[in-house]
């Protein structure tokens, strides 16, 4: 008998993972996003003429549209199922990749990104979402940060694809045996390559969200109980199964009267404060600046354009690398313990980053302070906000409290990214690194005072304590 439960724990668990990489893969395209911009930035400036305010637009309109995407993603995923709101956000990949690469104007460029917005903006929304609602309790920490890891999967390929592309069009510059539109297309204008090499990750995506199933607590809310156990069943066990199918059938009879302007009274008043908080002043920080004009950072620290992608390179690797150890320690440590760790540990790097800036020192030193940021930001502050949101609402509500938290994200991101450039050009580097500490002193009083340890408690178990308090 237990030679029987050991083999159903480890086909569930392989099953589990199968499906949680899949919806997380999302992340992946979110990441090529988020960086596929900052290589193209000095090029397309110099093309169209952008003064800082038109080449803010440029980068924000995608967090705009993102911001859109994910208040659309809540409902239509609610309505129609999150694996069916996942493939339709792949597809608006897909649209946004193709036709920023073959952009012929502005518009054009800023429509397809905008479009990409939106697809970004529905991945982000749903494939936490999703991944908290298959996960046990006891792996779904490291479930959701699978999707953060995806992110800064996503983010690696893209700053090896760039940085590929421009030196594929540096070395070929004068060759005369390549053809004319492959010349245009790669060389002499390659930051269409840049955005047309994330089509393929986009299919990728759509192909796989088809061997996924739908969320369980979505088939329970819609009153497909028996379709919901088969899954439950698949990711859980038997027994665990049922067991798991009268938790959700008995939290959503007293969620009956739960609508989303529930969410503004007094007994989610506190879930959605926290919420909010925690995503505002998590994107708030810094990391957008970081990622969205990385080589720009790296060029007024006295790079070229080529060791600036170099640089921007080691921010990539050292992402993925402090996403491992969230991954690792996520259900070990607890959301409250390494969101406090990494919030003090950017702080420092802040700070350390604004008086090097200050000083005038240039190169290296630079670089190794920005990944310092970016390692605390990827093993704490980057994934608990994605999962701290996904645990802490009630199951009828919980795709438009997400899409509301979502929106707070690209919403901040969008405004940090387009007054940057403004805020750059009138004061001293060093001082926006300063504003962006103070800032995490107040994510600081957050954690402190309003969050909760969600670890190793079921989602229904979380929702009844907001119910209680």
């Amino acid at each position: 008998m237990k030679k029987f439960r050991d083999k159903e724990n480890q086909g569930a668990n392989t099953y589990l993972y199968f499906i949680c990489i899949v919806a997380a893969c999302g992340g992946l395209l979110f990441g090529y996003d988020a960086v596929v911009v900052s290589g193209t930035n000095s090029q397309v400036v110099e093309q169209f003429s952008f003064s800082n305010a038109q080449l803010g637009f440029y980068v924000s309109c995608v967090l705009w549209g993102c911001a859109i995407g994910s208040a659309i993603a809540g409902p239509v995923s609610d309505s129609y199922g999150r694996k069916k709101t996942l493939m339709i956000a792949a597809v608006l990949i897909f649209i946004s990749a193709s036709w920023s690469g073959l952009a012929i104007n502005q518009m054009h460029l800023i429509l397809a990104r905008l479009v990409g917005g939106l697809g970004i903006g529905a991945a982000t929304m749903v494939c936490p979402l999703y991944i908290s609602e298959v996960s046990p309790e006891k792996y779904r920490g490291r479930m959701v940060t699978l999707f953060q890891l995806t992110i800064t999967i996503g983010i690696v390929l893209c700053v090896f694809a760039n940085w590929g592309i421009f030196n594929f069009a540096e070395s070929n510059i004068n060759s005369k045996s390549i053809s004319p539109f492959i010349k245009w297309f790669a060389i002499e204008q390659n930051w269409r390559a840049m955005f047309m090499a994330e089509a393929i990750p986009g299919v990728l995506f759509l192909v796989c969200a088809f061997f996924i199933p739908e969320s369980p607590r979505w088939l329970v809310n819609k009153n497909r109980g028996d379709e919901a156990e088969v899954v439950l069943t698949k990711i859980n066990g038997v027994l665990r199964a049922k067991e798991i199918r009268n938790e959700i059938e008995n939290a959503l009879i007293t969620e009956t009267n739960v609508s989303f302007t529930d969410l503004f009274r007094n007994r989610l008043r506190r879930p959605l404060l926290l919420a909010v908080l925690v995503c505002i002043l998590s994107e708030a920080c810094g990391v957008s600046v970081i990622f969205y004009y990385g080589p720009q950072i790296f060029e007024s620290a006295g790079f070229d354009l080529g060791g600036s992608l170099g640089g921007f390179a080691s921010i990539a690797i050292v992402n993925l690398i402090a996403t491992l150890f969230a991954l690792a320690f996520i259900d070990f440590i607890g959301r409250r313990k390494l969101l406090g760790i990494g919030v003090i540990g950017a702080f420092f790097a802040h700070i350390t980053i604004g008086f090097l800036f200050m000083k005038g020192v240039t190169g290296w030193p630079i670089v190794v302070a920005i990944n310092m940021f970016v390692a605390f930001f990827a093993c704490a502050i980057g994934p608990v906000k994605f999962v701290i949101v996904s645990e802490i609402f009630p199951n009828k509500v919980r795709g438009k409290a997400i899409a509301l938290a979502t929106v707070c994200i690209w919403v901040t991101s969008a405004l940090v990214a387009q007054i940057f450039p403004i805020i750059e050009a009138s004061t001293s580097e060093g001082t926006i690194y300063f504003f962006f500490a103070i800032e995490l002193i107040l994510l600081f009083v957050v954690v402190k005072f309003l969050m909760p340890e969600t670890k190793g408690r079921t989602i229904e178990d979380i929702e009844r304590s907001w119910l209680k308090h």
